[in-house]
């Protein structure tokens, strides 16, 4: 039984959950439907969307272009967009948002974490599943957004750090996505969480930006500073100053290493109120910290950047497992899923 969906209001073991949509994400027979409420169901190369329906099979769209995803957006989506939608960054921006579970391609994504929160998530990087990482010099996006993150500089390893899987910085090389980057909209409402190796941080690095437009990235969407103290620094908008604001330091074990989940979320800067921000340490309940200054909308960063930005790239020893990104600020109850959800590929 390939990929089994089940309308669901609660997550089942071994699935992930977006609305009333359940979708096993282990191996496994699922038994016959009449029993188990579990339905069969299909993929294609291009984009797949499903929505569970209760005690019937569920719908499941297969367009074949981007013309036909904006299409099912404008004309079958329900809930429908609020404003018509004419390109496919848009679409997915909406489809993120929406009760619909997104998959792209048809290979079977084997150690996807169970009980991870889909809601709003636009792009998610993981550098311990295959599916993300199968191709040398590509991070490839597990959402259903379908990105594809592209190596630069001198290419990162992907080696043990801690016992656990990661990409090893070394100076130089760093992951850029050029394509449907304005799927990803930290411009609005959003959340960001990186799992980090943190061993030491002697000078000022970039980890995550989207490129500057109309200003540098630390003046436009975001970008998040690797600080010499080991915590993150990150600044958003620009007119007549950019905002800025900072977390605590990452584990570092004493030098040795240690792994660490950070994440901030910030509302929206797409308008002249002030923006705010929080930032969670491993799960643990949000906390405000954020200086707005400004009072003039963003303007929207262009490609995405992963450990490295205005500040440079980020030194050798330390790494990155994963990073994720949300169209949403997440809820406390939903970023403490996300780290028990992923901790144990940790040791944590």
């Amino acid at each position: 039984m390939q990929d089994p969906i089940k309308y669901s209001n609660s997550t089942p073991s071994g699935a992930i959950r977006k609305s009333t949509t359940s979708l096993s994400v282990i191996g496994g027979n699922h038994g016959p439907t009449t029993s188990t409420g579990w339905f069969n169901g299909l993929r294609q190369n291009g984009y797949t969307i499903i929505k569970a329906q209760n005690g019937s099979s569920p719908l499941q769209y297969q367009p074949s272009n981007n013309a036909e995803l904006i299409k099912f957006c404008n004309t079958t989506a329900s809930p429908s967009p609020s404003s018509l939608i004419t390109t496919i960054d848009e679409a997915l921006e909406f489809l993120s948002n929406s009760d619909y579970m997104v998959l792209h391609g048809n290979d079977k994504i084997d150690n996807f974490p169970s009980n991870l929160p889909m809601e709003g998530l636009s792009s998610y990087l993981d550098s311990q599943v295959d599916a993300s990482v199968g191709v040398s010099g590509e991070w490839k996006d597990l959402s259903g957004n379908g990105l594809c993150f592209y190596t630069y500089g001198t290419q990162l390893s992907l080696t043990l750090l801690g016992g656990y899987q990661g990409f090893q910085f070394n100076n130089s090389g760093y992951f850029q996505c050029n394509d449907l980057y304005d799927a990803v909209n930290i411009g609005g409402d959003c959340t960001i969480v990186m799992w980090v190796w943190c061993t030491n941080i002697a000078d000022r690095d970039t980890i995550f930006e989207k490129a500057g437009n109309g200003g540098s990235s630390y003046q436009c969407s975001v970008a998040i500073t690797w600080e010499t103290n080991q915590g993150f620094s990150y600044y958003s908008r620009k007119t007549p100053a950019y905002d800025h604001a900072s977390t605590p330091a990452c584990d570092t074990n004493g030098g040795n290493g240690a792994w660490t989940m950070m994440a901030i979320k910030m509302s929206t800067g797409l308008t002249s109120a002030a923006r705010t921000g929080f930032y969670s340490k491993n799960g643990a309940t949000w906390v405000a910290n954020y200086n707005s200054r400004s009072n003039t909308a963003l303007n929207r960063g262009r490609q995405i950047r992963v450990g490295y930005g205005y500040a440079g790239p980020v030194e050798g020893s330390n790494g990155i497992g994963a990073v994720l990104t949300y169209n949403t600020m997440l809820s406390n109850a939903e970023i403490n899923q996300v780290y028990e959800s992923t901790k144990s590929r940790y040791g944590l």
